[in-house]
């Protein structure tokens, strides 16, 4: 069979060439018998046969009946019986054709209505209407066809809703992102938290159905409204710390992998009795709350005033999901300009302080050079006048021992203020040598008891920047202890451990609220330096205070692999 099969199909190439360049006989008749209607053709391949058969009988009995019947009946007979015959044939003839006519007709009928019907069907189909069916008449070809051709429309009835489907998803799908992308470019220029937040519910509130709604961030000072929809007239005046125990509540039923959670407000206890009756007063009847988040991390509510209980579809939680995640960023990047603008701020009031410093500084030195080592240097000089005119020996020994202890004098002053500028023995000896002698000396001046407890495995010395800094961050902490804190007693513990350094100063002074003191406007700028300082370093700066409880000053310092420098 598939031989036969690739016969017809050379030969129907061949033909096809053949016809493409020369028409043969058979061609041509192809394309005649294609022009004749399939009615016509059934009717005569029905009737044409029964014509031939009558031609046929009707030559016989002309042509060779006469002789058969010559044989048995006289001439007169035989022409009579002709006569007869020929009638007789005629008549059956014409009645066979009509009769096959009728046959004809009604097989033509039978055969090509179900394909009639099939073209309607086809032209619908055509025009778009996916609805229609071929009817099927029968078990045969023709109703495996219909069946054929049912199956198609279905099929492409199918395709068309499913692409109707995803039209419609795509629709809604670049609906969102074009809200998401306007909210993004919010975000990301010179709009406020607030403004941003604002187009943020607006546009959840539009494509939920909610008829109010508000946005909480959550900052360092508690729950703060950034924006709010239809509830002007409910929420009061002062809003800080009115969420709080509201927040609080949402934020412990927020599961990190809920999208939204929903709330009847008959059953909220964390917000004021005034509220929730003006809320149901306005037909308020439940809430819609989703997590602003970024990285797990809670930065803020989105929540939403409803009706009615409702019932949000997966696009509308999508959505919604989407628009916090926006409002995430943009609190985010909001927090980030923030603490970028406060460091900023911080650094200018640092580096004028840097300035003041070592302007009062200069003014320092320069006023002791001038009134102790240039009054001494200025003493010398005159003794030394009066040593030229001095004759008696004893004199000019009186004078020299004189003039050797004003020598000696002054030249322990410049020692020390050489000292207070920078220690020496911090580069030659290391920070426990030159800690243990500004230790001491503070301790002298201050009548501060001052324990100092190194605990200090192998003898290293550490990095020079790491010296210094450790050792400014002491000065500062005893200096703070002494002219702020009116502190008695000071503990100082330096532990050193193979790639970690750790420094612990505590004192018993009358302590302070830290949050006020670094909050507020002329804020304890030594106590932010010595951060910085640390932070610079890659380490930790812990502060811890209170009224009536002390100061303790905590840091914490990694050290590279190869940062310990050891003593030869």
């Amino acid at each position: 069979m598939p031989e036969a099969h690739d016969v017809y199909g050379q030969r129907f190439q061949l033909c096809t060439m053949n016809t493409s360049h020369q028409p043969t006989i058979w061609s041509l008749f192809w394309g005649r018998a294609g022009r004749v209607p399939l009615r016509q053709k059934i009717i005569g391949i029905t009737v044409a046969p029964l014509l031939i058969l009558g031609l046929t009988i009707a030559w016989w009995v002309s042509n060779q009946l006469g002789g058969w019947l010559s044989y048995l009946l006289t001439e007169e007979r035989v022409v009579q019986a002709m006569s007869i015959g020929m009638q007789g044939v005629f008549i059956i003839t014409a009645l066979a054709a009509l009769i096959g006519l009728g046959i004809a007709s009604f097989l033509t009928w039978f055969l090509t209505r179900p394909i009639l019907d099939m073209t309607t069907v086809a032209r619908r189909v055509k025009n778009g209407d996916l609805r229609v069916r071929a009817p099927v008449w029968a078990n045969d070809e023709i109703g495996e066809l219909g069946r054929a051709f049912n199956d198609m429309i279905h099929s492409l009835d199918s395709s068309r809703q499913e692409l109707e489907t995803f039209n419609s998803d795509l629709q809604n799908r670049n609906h969102e992102l074009a809200m998401l992308y306007s909210l993004s470019d919010m975000a990301n220029q010179s709009f406020t938290l607030q403004e941003t937040s604002a187009h943020g519910l607006n546009l959840t509130l539009e494509n939920t159905g909610a008829t109010a709604g508000l946005v909480i961030t959550l900052s360092a000072n508690g729950p703060m409204l950034a924006a709010q929809v239809g509830l002007t007239e409910v929420l009061p005046a002062e809003t800080n710390g009115f969420f709080t125990p509201f927040t609080v509540e949402s934020s412990k039923r927020l599961h990190p992998d809920d999208s939204v959670i929903y709330r009847d407000i008959q059953d909220i206890d964390d917000l004021p009795g005034e509220f929730v009756q003006a809320c149901q007063q306005m037909n308020y009847r439940s809430l819609v709350i989703a997590p602003i988040r970024v990285n797990k991390e809670m930065l803020g509510l989105l929540v939403m005033f409803c009706p009615h209980n409702p019932s949000l579809t997966t696009q509308q939680q999508r959505l919604i999901i989407g628009i916090c995640n926006q409002l995430g960023i943009a609190l985010q990047n909001s927090q980030l300009w923030e603490e970028l603008r406060y460091k900023e701020h911080l650094r200018a009031q640092l580096l004028n302080k840097v300035v003041s410093a070592q302007e009062e500084e200069r003014r320092r030195i320069s006023r002791e050079l001038h009134d102790e080592s240039g009054q001494a240097l200025t003493s010398l000089l005159v003794q030394l006048k009066i040593l030229e005119k001095c004759n008696d020996l004893d004199d000019v020994r009186t004078h020299v021992e004189d003039m050797r202890k004003q020598t000696a004098q002054t030249l322990q002053e410049i020692r020390r203020l050489a000292a207070d500028l920078r220690p020496a023995a911090l580069d030659d000896l290391g920070l426990l040598s030159a800690l243990e002698g500004y230790i001491y000396e503070f301790s002298r001046k201050t009548n501060i008891n001052v324990d100092f407890e190194p605990q200090w495995s192998g003898n290293v010395r550490l990095p020079h920047e790491v010296e210094i800094v450790l050792y400014r961050v002491i000065q500062e902490s005893l200096t703070n202890a002494a002219r702020h804190a009116t502190a008695t007693q000071i503990h100082i513990d330096l532990r050193y451990e193979t790639g970690s350094i750790q420094v612990l100063v505590r004192d018993n002074g009358r302590g302070f609220n830290t949050t006020e003191v670094l909050n507020a406007q002329n804020r304890s700028l030594g106590i932010l330096g010595m951060r910085e300082r640390i932070e610079l370093l890659g380490g930790n700066f812990i502060l811890t205070s209170s009224p009536g409880q002390g100061t303790q000053v905590l840091v914490d310092l990694a050290l590279a692999e190869n940062g310990n420098q050891v003593i030869s």
